[in-house]
């Protein structure tokens, strides 16, 4: 079903007296740094009165309350949308694996590897399915929870002919139980298991080899020797793996970076273009719809559901993804998400990144490496939309801390340089593609801006108020 938001457009707000003089007044150039640090401001308010907001929870439904409150003073609309979420279904995986180990070397003592084999390639079909490519299965049995997204919509002043989602996520992810131990103990709680439920595949794949040249595969028989013992030292291993039960903590990640400042950031954006359009330079046929999704660190359900509801609705849209912003040395612009897996749109990457180094800014294109996960462009993409995503994270930078997903991603991890250079890109973006020139070989080159003044003359308070 379609939602009427993007039919709909009602009247813009009257001005009060005080606000109409903006009407006249010459444009001034809003600085990137005061949105930089209101989005950061606003990324702390939320952390220290909600704090960590977990897929499907109360507390991300509060945070999703106040997004929609903060997007509606500046958007023409702003609703919440919410859908269906399976409880714990990330941790799931896991845990089926510490159930299914004993029965994989049980069936192997009893002379059924070939049973145990397939058992294990289905697990692996499945657990691939959910933690790499993140094309989950629905799971009846889960308890299921309340997941909210939230967009909004600030329409041009003529007739809409192209779209520009800016898209982020409220939810922080929850923490891992073993992040603190030190890389023995890490090894013993997590690696040793790992590697005995590998190695009990590994097993029943080497007792089919043997049973097919001896000629008893599909015949009662008992493993050789070698092989019980083998098999029995597993089966005595089994307690080793109930680390695995509780490996994902019931508590969360405060998200600052990943990815509340992001919110905070298409916030500011919808904050920008409002403003613009009181001072009567209004985007001319560029509809722009901002978006946050819920359940993001669950295998992007958040953005999965909301496209599959509103595709029909955003035929040529462009969708820039902002995620993980810390880095101000480190803007990049995703080609391929997923773990690589997932292409995303590489003109639409690069012309980013164009964008980014005509402003002066060092930026490059790149896949999302392997086994770090996805981000909500990935979904937009699979919706058939031209999608990237702009991350600023030191992934292979050792001299950098790794806090996303730790307790240590507080605003404070968080360079506000990487955040006012998103932005900047983000608005140019924009008025190049209402410019209708987005395409055009050769971009024209930017002044890096200014130091802001210390005293600016906008008063954003005569804008937050309709």
């Amino acid at each position: 079903m379609r939602i009427p938001l993007f039919h709909k457009r009602p009247k813009p707000p009257t001005l009060t007296g005080a606000q109409t003089t903006h009407r006249t007044q010459k444009i001034e150039t809003l600085k990137a740094g005061r949105l930089a640090s209101l989005a950061l401001s606003f990324t702390s308010r939320i952390i220290e009165s909600i704090g960590a907001r977990l897929a499907g929870s109360e507390s991300c439904r509060l945070a999703a309350a106040e997004i929609e409150k903060e997007l509606a003073s500046f958007c023409d609309t702003a609703e919440q949308s919410s859908f269906e979420l399976e409880s714990g279904v990330h941790s799931l995986p896991l845990k089926v694996a510490v159930i299914l180990y004993p029965v994989l070397v049980l069936l192997q003592l009893i002379g059924l590897p070939y049973l145990s084999f397939m058992l294990f390639l289905l697990y692996g079909w499945y657990a691939g399915k959910e933690l790499y490519l993140y094309k989950p299965l629905h799971i009846r049995f889960l308890k299921r929870d309340e997941g909210v997204n939230v967009h909004a919509v600030l329409q041009p002043k003529g007739p809409v002919e192209q779209t520009i989602l800016f898209t982020s996520h409220h939810d922080s992810a929850p923490l891992y139980s073993y992040n603190r131990l030190d890389r023995l103990t890490y090894a013993k709680k997590v690696g040793l298991p790992v590697f005995l439920f590998l190695g009990s595949g590994l097993l029943s794949m080497v007792q089919i080899l043997s049973e097919l040249v001896s000629g008893l595969l599909l015949l009662p028989n008992v493993p050789s020797i070698a092989s019980l013992i083998l098999l029995l030292l597993f089966l005595f291993s089994t307690p080793l793996l109930l680390g695995l039960w509780n490996f994902h903590s019931e508590t969360g990640s405060p998200g600052a970076g990943d990815n509340l400042v992001s919110v905070g950031m298409i916030i500011q954006l919808a904050r920008y273009f409002h403003w613009k359009r009181s001072c009567n330079s209004p985007l001319s046929s560029t509809r722009l719809v901002f978006c946050s999704f819920d359940a993001e660190e669950m295998g992007l359900r958040g953005s999965r559901e909301w496209y599959r509801k509103n595709r029909p609705d955003l035929d040529s849209a462009l969708v820039l993804n902002f995620d993980c912003v810390y880095h101000s040395d480190q803007l990049t612009f995703l080609e391929r998400d997923v773990n690589g897996h997932q292409m995303l749109d590489s003109s639409l990457a690069r012309r980013c990144a164009e964008i980014a180094q005509s402003m002066g800014y060092p930026a490059t294109c790149e896949s999302i490496p392997r086994l770090s996960g996805g981000t909500d462009a990935a979904e937009a993409s699979r919706a058939q939309l031209k999608a990237c995503t702009l991350t600023s994270v030191g992934w292979d930078d050792r001299t950098k801390p790794s806090v996303y997903h730790t307790e240590d991603d507080t605003v404070d991890s968080i360079d506000p340089k990487a955040v006012e250079m998103a932005l900047s890109v983000a608005i140019r973006l924009v008025e190049l593609v209402d410019q209708k020139k987005l395409w055009e070989a050769d971009l024209p080159k930017q002044e890096k801006q200014k130091e802001e003044e210390s005293d600016p003359k906008l008063v954003f308070s005569k804008l937050t108020h309709r």
